[in-house]
């Protein structure tokens, strides 16, 4: 699960609309990616995780073929 991380970046650009942030950005780590991502709002963050919760478990699921539950 993403957490936010305590940074204070000074002119980035938001990782899910590509707007400029500036004081108020929100920038979270996730355990698949090695980078911080920036946001501009809570809204964009709430978009990326939904995003992110779906794709993780899509990937979710048995470990090998044909193996039974």
């Amino acid at each position: 699960m993403p957490f936010e991380l305590r940074q204070r970046p000074t002119e980035l650009r938001c990782s899910n609309c590509g707007r400029l942030v500036g004081a108020g950005a929100i920038v979270v780590k996730t355990c698949c990616v090695n980078k911080p991502w920036v946001f501009c709002s809570r809204e964009c963050y709430r978009q990326f995780v939904a995003k992110w919760t779906r794709n993780q478990e899509a990937a979710g699921g048995s470990l090998r073929r044909g193996a039974a539950l």
